[in-house]
């Protein structure tokens, strides 16, 4: 009989929730102001206001990934409605550098977030009056089963990519692989 040996190192991969992802703008002020009027998000606290030269605390416990040209900044934290948060910075010295492009998708790394509701087109008429804007159609998501619900992409003034889907991924996803499956037929010519 063989024994197996188990190593306490080797860890077998787990599904690990999203903690929180971090966005900058130029105004956090505004920013709060906005994903909480009218995406509905909730602060947790006050905006924060960070000077090296007044406090470094915050520097050698909190910022201590940054580089020490990072001088001032503010930051403040959102929740959302399943309670992964949103980390808002406004960096100050050094100032942030502007986008080179409206929607930078062929940039690698983190390109949108996006937020759940029942009723997308409302929502995505709320983001253009309070300043935004709808990044190209809609996506229609009766075609793989799903009557009814759709998704849109967005902008929030400072430029950040914000989808809207009436129902999760997930549950988009669990109707099997119907989306790469139409992809693929629709790359086909076959739909």
């Amino acid at each position: 009989m063989v024994k197996r040996i188990t190593s306490k190192l080797v860890q077998e991969p787990t599904n690990r929730p999203i903690n929180h992802i971090a966005i900058s703008c130029t105004d956090i002020e505004g920013l709060v102001k906005w994903y909480t009027n009218v995406l509905g998000f909730e602060i947790i606290g006050d905006i924060q206001h960070c000077i090296r030269a007044k406090d470094p605390a915050p520097f050698e416990t909190i910022f201590v990934s940054y580089p020490p040209s990072l001088q001032e900044l503010k930051f403040a934290i959102l929740t959302t409605g399943n309670g992964v948060c949103i980390e808002c910075f406004q960096f100050i010295d050094p100032p942030p550098k502007p986008r080179d492009e409206e929607f930078e998708y062929t940039r690698a790394g983190v390109f949108h977030i996006c937020v759940t509701d029942r009723n997308p087109g409302t929502l995505a008429k709320r983001i253009v009056e309070e300043g935004g804007k709808t990044l190209g159609g809609w996506m229609d998501y009766s075609s793989f089963g799903l009557e009814g619900h759709k998704g849109i992409y967005t902008q929030d003034p400072w430029g950040n990519v914000v989808e809207i889907m009436s129902l999760s991924l997930e549950r988009v996803s669990s109707t099997g692989t119907a989306l790469m499956n139409a992809a693929k037929t629709l790359t086909a010519g076959k739909l």
